[in-house]
């Protein structure tokens, strides 16, 4: 047989990894986040043949085999819980993938930098900032004693708008 068809490579494997080991360790990330989130939670798979209790811990909680599927699917809801499901699936795609894109696309063509930005802060800052960040600065700001926009208006307006300070009978003008 021909040795030049054998030999798909001039040099030997370990002298191509050695001269490529940063795409490898690259590789490498991937491959443990793979692991991590895909491999690992299989773990916990048995956990909807048991009864689990948190008290009696994974290993010690009670076998039932599918009583938990015999249950979801008797029960008078399982129809619209399955119609649910199915439904979510693609309007979730629907509005997670184009939706998105299509945003960016229209605030890229706007003209005004500076509203671009305010555009681009209000609408992605909820999804880095948790909801009760959210729900808090937004009691904090709209407080009766204190709050920003309660001091901005005594300032602006020359308002007494604390509850805290109005009186009965008073107009509220300084």
């Amino acid at each position: 047989m021909n040795k030049s068809v054998l030999t798909l490579h001039k040099k030997p494997l370990g002298k191509r990894l050695a001269d490529n080991w940063q795409l490898y360790l690259l590789l490498l990330i991937p491959a443990v986040l793979t692991f991590i989130y895909k491999y690992i939670p299989m773990y916990g798979i048995p956990v909807a043949f048991r009864d689990f209790k948190a008290s009696r811990g994974y290993a010690s909680s009670e076998w039932v085999g599918r009583y938990w599927f015999r249950w979801i699917i008797r029960a008078p809801t399982c129809a619209r819980m399955i119609k649910n499901t199915v439904l979510i699936s693609p309007y979730s795609l629907l509005w997670s993938f184009p939706i998105p894109i299509i945003l960016s696309l229209i605030i890229n063509q706007l003209r005004f930098t500076r509203y671009k930005r305010v555009v681009q802060t209000v609408l992605y800052a909820l999804h880095f900032i948790s909801i009760m960040a959210i729900c808090s600065m937004i009691r904090i700001f709209l407080s009766s004693t204190g709050g920003l926009m309660n001091m901005g208006i005594e300032r602006v307006w020359l308002l007494q708008t604390d509850l805290n300070k109005a009186t009965p009978g008073h107009t509220g003008v300084r």
